[in-house]
């Protein structure tokens, strides 16, 4: 949180006396603003960066869609079941039962935990947490389970990281439009440099910024 404050800070401050039009190209497209204030490798930089997070957030949203499509097709194929409206806890459930039949035996067994004294709450508690007809399955094998059960968290986990990919968008544009309102290096301030640490590694960047007296 403290980060965030700082970096918030620093922007709105650099903002102040930046040249709003590259600032703002910066924020539309990172490496443009660059690019308008002559600063061509910068800007390449920061547009590759651009490019390699929306590849990244393409590759994984894919990904997240074809194993989406994979556990649904298993649990329907497979367990007789359409799982593709169904709730995270209920897509779950198909995958740690190897039918309802199973999990409505462990819910009736919770009842009597819960209520073991109340043979009314008991039944209840299952009329209104057991599954049955177009919400029971059946899975035609263990093999086939374990297969939707890894689709379930592989789709799960692709479409976790097209979220945290794409967060990385909006740090570029934060870091480029610092960086492009900061390229005049004869004035007095705050300034910025990019440059590679490793000369042989081109993947390799390093973003510096400093103050000029």
């Amino acid at each position: 949180m403290k980060k965030t404050i700082v970096l918030f800070l620093l922007f709105s401050t650099v903002l102040l006396g930046a040249d709003k039009g590259t600032v703002l190209r910066s924020v539309v497209l990172p490496g443009w603003g660059q690019f308008h204030a002559g600063h061509s490798t910068r800007g390449t930089i920061f547009m590759g960066l651009e490019a390699s997070i929306w590849t990244g957030v393409g590759v994984s949203y894919l990904q997240g869609i074809f194993n989406r499509d994979d556990y649904r097709n298993l649990a329907m194929e497979q367990a007789g079941i359409d799982a593709s409206f169904r709730d995270r806890d209920f897509q779950d459930d198909i995958g740690d039962f190897s039918s309802s039949s199973e999990y409505n035996d462990y819910i009736r067994s919770l009842a009597r935990y819960y209520y073991p004294d109340d043979p009314e709450a008991q039944q209840n508690y299952f009329d209104n947490h057991s599954r049955f007809g177009a919400d029971g399955w059946d899975w035609s094998s263990a093999g086939a389970r374990e297969n939707y059960d890894d689709a379930l968290r592989e789709s799960r986990e692709w479409f976790r990281r097209t979220a945290y990919v794409a967060a990385f968008a909006v740090v570029n544009r934060v870091v480029s439009a610092i960086d492009a309102s900061l390229l005049d290096p004869s004035e007095p301030g705050i300034y910025t440099a990019i440059d590679f640490p490793e000369s042989a590694d081109f993947s390799s960047v390093r973003f510096t910024v400093g103050a000029r007296f």
